[in-house]
């Protein structure tokens, strides 16, 4: 028979069965000390007394003492007993970080007009990739080119996408460079037209366009999202087209219209016009006294600075590529300083937490971040 917490107060309280009132008093038996057990003296009792079948016997009475003695060797098994499982949970939740190292770049696909697609990463620096009617090169700083016949004027386009842990950056025809963040892609002319320069991007990527005229005419530079539309006018700025549809500007101006992918650009309401330093989002216009922090990903780290541990967390959960929900009451903690993005889970975890108190909890690969105690 099993002892379960609670029945020396039931014992006391005579709501005991008749086997485990037998099984308390011949436990007390076994007790011949004027203080209280050890830990392990009450586990050898217990063990051996699992091992044993006694019989009913009359109700003996026993002093409060002996009752009192023993019970606090018990309290203080089960207390034991409660660090021991809550560390050998912690040391679980420990092994299942310690699988989320920093990750190891998976390679970027580029993907032809005939869909056909290319490892980027299988490419070496100044390897140059011959794929019928132009060439793909890879240069020195990894960043994908391509060499075109001046003559060809038919429009053909290429797709750029990343995945968990990856990262891409491409030169576009016109000298305007393109960096695309994890879990993006965008799809591109690799010649651009003579009167309008347009490029669809899912994700986040940051943009440096140049500056292009034809015929003493600026050629316009269109950015467009499944929901937004941004129009550049010769620029440096980072877009986030995953579930927030944030621009921030670093230099030069840019506009911005609300409008899916089916509507022609003439149609159009360029509404929005930002400035350097300033951030547009659903919620309108602000200014940024650090711009800078919006590229962190290019930089490799993850920037914390002014941010919310929620809005941290869904960079952390895309880039190694797990799950994490926040709890509310620690979801708009405000955190500062930068991580670099070369970290593991764990030890990325481990420097937010000494900012904020967390403890972690894993349930079917999904990482749940709560507020610790306090001792």
């Amino acid at each position: 028979m099993s002892l379960d917490k609670n029945i020396l107060n039931r014992y006391n309280q005579g709501n005991v069965s008749e086997e485990e009132r037998s099984t308390v008093e011949s436990w007390f038996d076994q007790y011949h000390g004027e203080g209280p057990l050890s830990d392990q003296e009450v586990l050898d009792m217990l063990s051996s007394l699992d091992k044993k079948v006694f019989p009913v016997s009359e109700r003996k009475s026993i002093p409060w003492n002996r009752i009192i003695a023993v019970a606090a060797s018990l309290i203080l098994v089960l207390t034991i007993s409660y660090y021991w499982m809550k560390s050998k949970s912690n040391n679980n939740i420990e092994d299942q970080l310690a699988q989320y190292e920093a990750p190891k770049s998976s390679s970027p696909i580029i993907v032809l007009e005939n869909n056909q697609e290319y490892n980027i990463d299988s490419l070496h620096a100044g390897d140059t990739l011959n794929v019928g009617k132009y060439f793909i090169t890879k240069l020195e700083d990894g960043e994908i080119k391509y060499i075109l016949d001046p003559t060809t004027t038919e429009i053909v386009y290429n797709t750029v996408r990343t995945k968990v842990g990856s990262t891409a950056s491409l030169m576009l025809s016109d000298g305007s460079r393109v960096w695309l963040n994890v879990n993006s892609e965008i799809k591109y002319p690799i010649n651009f037209s003579s009167d309008t320069r347009e490029v669809q991007l899912k994700g986040e990527g940051y943009f440096e366009v140049e500056h292009q005229e034809h015929e003493l005419r600026r050629i316009p530079f269109y950015v467009r999202g499944n929901t937004y539309t941004i129009a550049v006018l010769g620029t440096k700025f980072n877009v986030d087209f995953t579930k927030s549809n944030v621009t921030a500007l670093v230099d030069g101006k840019v506009s911005i219209a609300k409008g899916d992918l089916n509507d022609q650009v003439r149609d159009l309401d360029f509404n929005v016009t930002l400035l350097p330093n300033q951030v547009y989002s659903e919620g309108g216009v602000s200014y940024s006294d650090n711009i800078l922090q919006y590229l962190d990903w290019k930089e490799g780290y993850f920037s914390l600075s002014n941010r919310t541990l929620g809005s941290v967390v869904q960079k952390i959960s895309a880039w190694y590529g797990i799950k994490v929900i926040v709890d509310d009451s620690i979801k708009n903690s405000l955190l500062y300083g930068r991580i670099n993005r070369k970290k593991s889970l764990k030890e990325v975890l481990s420097l937010i937490s000494d900012a904020i108190p967390l403890t972690y909890e894993f349930d079917k690969n999904v990482l749940y971040l709560k507020k610790a105690t306090q001792p």
